[in-house]
């Protein structure tokens, strides 16, 4: 109670993050509602790349216009457009343009969200308990998956996608009334023109690497996000199970390891959890009863839980003041396009070839993250564990 006290502008803001969380997760869900209107793997990847593609475009802006304008502002801007978004599903029945501009839209609220979100928690810690606090934040994206998602399927077989879509925008709201009480974070305002800071930070020594390993460990994700539920329904398994297993061996992880995690040098802690999703990635194709989904839950889990929050830290520690909207911007873009726009290609070649072979292309691009970190972090060590730059 005293750190709710004492940090709560954090507290909320993580609050809020998990209810607008648990309705963005909920159209994980979406590829059912896509099948059932007669589309195929390929529409599937369409549909949610479409999301990918408005997240990364928002990213161009939106981590310049949080560092100017503040994170508040667009924490309500992204609340709003997503419960907008997410409620006019009631009014879709087919595969058309509607359906794609909606999902275009939650792409931008996600991206003025969770920018703005993640930015502003990164202010309102210090540093000796950053990791641990982000790591808390990062359960929010994790425990929502034992509730959103899960709820989710369970309306759609019993009430029907209508109610699904009500239920799903609801939590919208509740993120919305959370960031009203939120107070704006102090900052250093950003200065310099609306992309150069963007395209210097992407491609900059500092940070490129760290982008392309949160791209990595997306693409992992939303391989099974998208994908997955059409392989274990072949196999009578639910995807629910691997949600809710997903949810508490991450949040397990995170609630027990994140205060010794700040402890422990990030590289330390990236490396082997990335191996474990290309471990996790050559195993999903052959899940074929209970116990390997269990298994196989867990061994992803554990890479995601360590690896995600791990990288956004190691990002948050190498910003000045002023920049930060920006890197945690082009952090949401190449996880966006991770998780989102590379379901086009996935669903390409898992139409045109096979769920295996969209595992293991998954699990290849993850092994060339894996050794590109391992070069840059380990054999050069160009960077190490440096301090943050604030």
């Amino acid at each position: 109670m005293q750190f709710l006290r004492e940090y709560k502008d954090f507290s909320l803001i993580t609050l809020a993050n998990f209810f607008f969380q648990c309705g963005f997760t909920s159209f994980f869900l979406l590829p059912l509602f896509i099948k059932d209107l007669g589309g195929d793997p390929a529409s599937i990847g369409y549909v949610m790349g479409v999301f990918g593609i408005a997240s990364v475009s928002t990213a161009l802006f939106s981590g310049f216009l949080i560092d100017r304008y503040g994170r508040k502002l667009f924490m309500l801007l992204g609340s709003t457009l997503m419960y907008l978004s997410s409620i006019l599903y009631l009014f879709v029945s087919d595969i058309d343009v509607a359906m794609y501009a909606l999902r275009l839209f939650q792409g931008v609220a996600f991206g003025f969200f969770f920018t703005a979100a993640a930015t502003a928690v990164s202010y309102s810690i210090p540093r000796e308990i950053r990791h641990s606090c982000l790591t808390t934040f990062s359960i929010t994206t994790i425990a929502c998956f034992s509730v959103g998602p899960f709820f989710g399927e369970i309306f759609i077989n019993k009430f029907g996608y209508h109610m699904f879509f009500v239920y799903s925008s609801i939590f919208h709201i509740i993120a919305f009334i959370c960031c009203l009480f939120v107070k704006e974070t102090t900052h250093g305002p950003s200065r310099g023109r609306l992309f150069q800071g963007f395209l210097k930070k992407l491609f900059s020594d500092r940070f490129s690497v760290l982008f392309l390993m949160n791209l990595s460990i997306a693409v992992g994700l939303g391989a099974l996000v998208h994908f997955f539920h059409v392989h274990l329904s072949e196999q009578n398994l639910q995807m629910g199970i691997f949600f809710v297993i997903f949810s508490i061996v991450a949040v397990f992880i995170r609630v027990f390891g994140g205060k010794m995690l700040d402890t422990i040098e990030r590289r330390k802690i990236a490396l082997p959890a990335l191996f474990l999703m290309v471990v996790s990635m050559l195993m999903a194709f052959f899940v074929s009863n209970f116990l390997h989904l269990v298994l196989f839950s867990i061994i992803f889990s554990i890479g995601y839980g360590f690896s995600y929050p791990t990288i956004n830290t190691m990002v948050v520690d190498r910003t000045n003041a002023g920049e930060r909207g920006t890197a945690v911007g082009i952090l949401n873009m190449s996880y966006g396009m991770g998780i989102n726009s590379s379901a086009i290609i996935l669903g390409l070649i898992a139409r045109d070839y096979s769920f295996f072979s969209m595992f293991l292309a998954t699990a290849m691009f993850l092994v060339a993250g894996c050794i590109i970190f391992t070069y840059k972090y380990y054999i050069t060590a160009i960077m190490g564990e440096e301090v943050a730059i604030e």
